[in-house]
């Protein structure tokens, strides 16, 4: 081959003893100089080639990295310092509890609740053992001192709300009933 042949990727990676891949990128970064007689083929001049040697086709380095570096070092030095000022400025927002609302303890008997008399007697059951179940913490009770709608005082009360209060309390006095000679 003279002068001013050319070859093809494949054959100048071969030459260069580089990839195929270093070849593209070089001619895309334009350290390698290459021409396209058609459309899908790429053709680099011999002569080019030859001044190239294995390991040259990454490109001249045209700058010591060393200063790059010392620029980068410093940007990180600087990025740091504004984190750590920025954090204890923007501290997480601390979760706002809700406070629950103060049961009264006096007063009108709060909707949720139940006369423990009214629960005894709408179960069936006599006042007696449901204090039983109190007791033993089958049943969560409220104390206090509310006036019932019909002007009754009401010491003690049960949360109408949990659904599971009144399953556990059934279960509770089937077992008790069960149990019994």
């Amino acid at each position: 081959m003279t002068q001013d042949e050319y070859v093809t990727i494949m054959e100048a990676a071969r030459r260069c003893g580089v990839s195929d891949k270093t070849i593209q990128r070089a001619i895309r970064r334009g350290v390698l100089p290459a021409r396209y007689p058609q459309p899908n083929r790429c053709e680099i001049a011999v002569r080019v080639l030859e001044t190239f040697k294995t390991g040259h086709l990454s490109g001249p380095v045209t700058q010591s990295l060393e200063p790059r570096v010392i620029e980068l070092e410093r940007r990180v030095q600087q990025l740091e310092r504004q984190i750590h000022d920025l954090l204890p400025r923007q501290q997480a927002p601390s979760k706002r509890r809700i406070a629950k609302a103060q049961e009264h303890t006096s007063g009108p008997l709060p909707k949720q609740f139940v006369p423990l008399l009214a629960f005894a007697r709408h179960h069936n059951v006599a006042e007696a053992k449901v204090q039983t179940h109190i007791e033993m913490g089958l049943l969560p009770v409220k104390r206090g001192e509310w006036t019932d709608t019909d002007g009754s005082v009401v010491k003690e009360a049960l949360d109408a709300q949990p659904v599971q209060t009144v399953s556990r309390w059934r279960l509770a006095v089937l077992f008790r009933e069960r149990d019994k000679p």
